[in-house]
């Protein structure tokens, strides 16, 4: 009987034993299994590493070469005897001095004192002007209409105040003429100070341009639009003026037209010769239609 119990107490300090020594075999296992994992993952990333490596090292072999046929050829000892093209001049004949067929062009240092740009033409914003400020075709209309609208008040207001009257002392003879060659003829307006009268149809010009474009493009506009109104409209009719045209008599029978002004921004008397070239969107031409004045015509 206690032989029985000591096999007994025996297998089951074995069996105990060997479920011990099973599980942390198990675990041992388990445990290399994951370094296996883990040095096969150290590999692969070893392995691109390398690669990326072996590619970083080629495209800096090649990007040294081109560095070295470069500086070679620049200073006219490489291999390759081609010259580099000099990039294109600027054209004075298209907007803006930009080359014909060219995407872009260096402009030399000598021309940036002349760099400048037009943004009305003919109270209409210029292709340069609209692109330099970034404007979408619904914009650039937009800004044509309200430049429009506030020429035509400046206008139609001009067109209601101006009335009728003789020459000004001291129109009688054009500039340089003798003592015998004065102006035998005249159709001559005054027309008063019209600043009160246009001072809201600016403001409202500004605040409606403001909401199409934004203020920062609304400001240097308007500011341009000042330019070409004070230029080319008196500055929307700032201060009393006197124009009008006058025929003066040529030996031949026939009459050269002048165009005269006096009063703010004039002096006493400014006198402009008519001649075929005129530009239609100018000032004078803008008075001829008005007062229905036949102005010189090119020949065909």
């Amino acid at each position: 009987m206690k032989k029985l119990l000591v096999i007994t107490i025996v297998a089951a300090i074995t069996v105990v034993i060997w479920k011990a020594q099973s599980n942390r075999l198990r675990a041992i296992e388990v445990q290399n299994e994951r370094l296996a994992s883990v040095v096969a993952e150290l590999g692969g990333r070893s392995a691109k590493a390398m690669t990326a490596r072996q590619s970083a090292e080629e495209k800096l072999a090649e990007l040294r070469m081109e560095s070295r046929e470069r500086d070679a050829l620049v200073a006219g000892t490489g291999p390759q005897t081609e010259k580099i093209s000099a990039p294109p001049e600027p054209d004075p004949s298209r907007h803006g001095g930009w080359p014909q067929s060219a995407d872009f062009f260096y402009l030399p240092k000598e021309y940036l004192t002349n760099v400048s740009y037009k943004l009305f033409n003919g109270g209409q914003l210029t292709d340069e002007g609209a692109g330099l400020f970034g404007m979408t075709p619904a914009e650039r209309q937009t800004t044509d209409k309200l430049f429009d609208d506030l020429v035509d008040k400046f206008h139609s207001v001009e067109l209601s105040r101006m009335t009728a009257t003789d020459p000004p002392e001291g129109w009688v003879a054009p500039p340089g003429a003798g003592s015998a060659n004065h102006f035998d003829s005249g159709l001559i307006y005054n027309i008063p100070d019209l600043s009160d009268d246009l001072n809201a149809a600016r403001t409202d010009f500004l605040n409606q341009l403001q909401q199409s474009v934004g203020g920062s493009r609304a400001g240097l506009i308007a500011s341009a639009a000042s330019s070409y109104l004070a230029n080319n409209l008196n500055d929307l009719g700032t201060g009393d003026r006197t124009v009008g045209f006058l025929w003066q008599p040529e030996t031949d029978g026939s009459h050269t037209l002048w165009f005269a002004a006096s009063g703010t921004g004039y002096g006493a008397g400014s006198f402009q010769l008519v001649t075929p070239d005129l530009d239609p969107n100018s000032q004078i031409a803008y008075y001829g239609r008005l007062l229905g004045v036949q102005l010189p015509q090119k020949s065909p």
